[in-house]
C-alpha cells in the first residue's frame, strides 16, 4: 500500500512554492511581453491600413485631378483651335477685301488708261486712215 508521510506534503508544498515563484519570475513577464508584443503588432497593421488608405485616397485623387488637368487642356485646346480659326477667317476676309480693292484700282486704271489710249487712236484715226489709203493708191492724196 501507499504510504503517506511528511515528505510527500514538503514536497507538494515546494512544488507550489515553486510554481508560484516560476510564475511571478518568468510566467508573467513572459505573458506580458507576448501581449505587449501583440499590441504593438496590432498597432502596427492598423497604421498600415491607416497609411494603405491614404496612399490609395491620395492615388484616387491624383486620378481625378490629371483627368480633370487633361478635359481642361483638351478644352483649352479646342478653344484655341476655334480661335486660330476666327483669326484665320479674319485675315482671309481682309486680304480679300485688300484684293477686291487692289483689283477695283487696277481695273480703274486700265479703263482710265484703256480710254486714253481710245483718245489718243481716235485723233489720228484721220491719218492713219490716210496713210493707208495712200498706200493702197500708191500716190498722195
Amino acid at each position: 500500500m501507499l504510504k503517506f508521510d511528511i515528505t510527500l506534503v514538503i514536497q507538494i508544498i515546494e512544488a507550489l512554492i515553486l510554481t508560484v515563484i516560476l510564475n511571478a519570475i518568468l510566467i508573467k513577464p513572459v505573458m506580458q511581453i507576448l501581449r505587449e508584443r501583440k499590441q504593438k503588432f496590432d498597432g502596427l497593421r492598423e497604421e498600415i491600413e491607416r497609411f494603405t488608405k491614404g496612399a490609395e485616397e491620395a492615388l484616387k485623387q491624383y486620378h481625378q485631378r490629371l483627368n480633370e488637368v487633361r478635359m481642361e487642356a483638351s478644352r483649352k485646346r479646342e478653344e484655341l483651335k476655334q480661335q486660330g480659326r476666327a483669326e484665320e477667317r479674319r485675315i482671309l476676309e481682309e486680304a480679300t477685301k485688300e484684293a477686291d480693292q487692289l483689283k477695283q484700282q487696277m481695273l480703274s486704271q486700265l479703263s482710265q488708261q484703256l480710254q486714253q489710249v481710245r483718245q489718243a487712236l481716235q485723233s489720228q484715226v484721220e491719218n492713219f486712215a490716210l496713210a493707208i489709203a495712200q498706200k493702197l493708191l500708191g500716190r498722195s492724196l
